[in-house]
């Protein structure tokens, strides 16, 4: 499993396309919070396996970290990594006990939270995946430092054929069309080339308030399914699906998506804006 940042807090274009944060990159480590990050001025006894991180070489970083939390089990940032090097050797269920092992430690390392709700997600532990999310959703109501309203998380990574896609999730809704998910494939620039998106669209909220006016005063909203790609004709839109209860769980737009990823969805409405000359 190829890793990208699991914390970034980085601005996309909805229009123009997203970026990918690592793009052209071959690797990336996932996100150190700055509760793990150590003194600047103090040599760094985890270079040789953060250096392996960096060359996608988690066989080797695994190695590296299993030695050295053995010799120093209280190293939060150490066990931090090797979950990292586990989620890379695709090993979801043993960098779910790092993970743990780090949060133990440092319980307010909220990019360890983070990255375990990855790992839950890769193991398709979804009990786990939500009640991490829910430890996350109150810190972040709290305003715990390192966490923000803003920016993004990577939460789950789906494959679809030969094809990957990133599943960002806004804490805030995000953008024009307020999107909650989104499903990223990148091209080989690392800009997306197309995406599914759980979006809140205001046009339909007025219609969501007649019909339920009880959750509409409580702050409820509906919201859609769309898929969008992006190429030099533009960028064409196509909307799939309705969610007229509500917002709906995750698992539910997850199996929603790759309907539509496999083509077992068809779209009620499409469009497309030409490309500006």
């Amino acid at each position: 499993m190829r890793l990208y940042y699991a914390a970034l807090l980085l601005p996309v274009a909805l229009i123009s396309g997203y970026c990918s944060p690592n793009a052209g990159a071959q690797s990336a480590v996932p996100a150190l919070g700055s509760t793990l990050q150590k003194n600047p001025d103090t040599p760094d006894p985890l270079s040789v396996g953060k250096a392996a991180m960096d060359h996608a070489d988690y066989t080797s970083a695994k190695t590296f970290f299993t030695n050295y939390v053995s010799d120093n089990p209280r190293d939060a940032e150490a066990w931090f990594y090797l979950g990292g090097a586990e989620l890379g050797l695709n090993h979801p269920a043993e960098a779910a006990k790092n993970f743990l092992h780090c949060i133990e430690l440092k319980p307010d390392a909220w990019t360890a939270h983070q990255n375990l709700v990855l790992a839950y997600a890769e193991a398709q532990d979804w009990a786990a995946f939500d009640k991490e999310r829910q430890v996350i959703k109150a810190a972040r109501a709290d305003k715990k430092p390192g966490l923000s309203m803003e920016g993004h998380d990577l939460i789950d990574v789906l494959h679809v054929g030969e094809k990957r896609f990133d599943v960002w999730y806004f804490p805030k809704l995000y953008g024009h069309f307020n999107a909650r998910y989104v499903f990223l494939h990148w091209d080989a620039k690392g800009k997306a080339d197309e995406w599914v998106q759980c979006e809140s669209d205001d046009v339909d909220q007025g219609f969501f308030a007649q019909s339920h006016p009880k959750q509409a005063a409580a702050g409820d909203r509906s919201f859609s399914l769309d898929s969008y790609s992006q190429s030099e004709k533009g960028q064409s839109q196509a909307l799939h699906k309705f969610y007229q209860e509500g917002e709906p769980t995750y698992e539910t737009v997850r199996a929603d998506v790759l309907n539509v990823l496999n083509g077992k969805s068809k779209s009620s409405a499409s469009s497309t804006m030409p490309a500006k000359k």
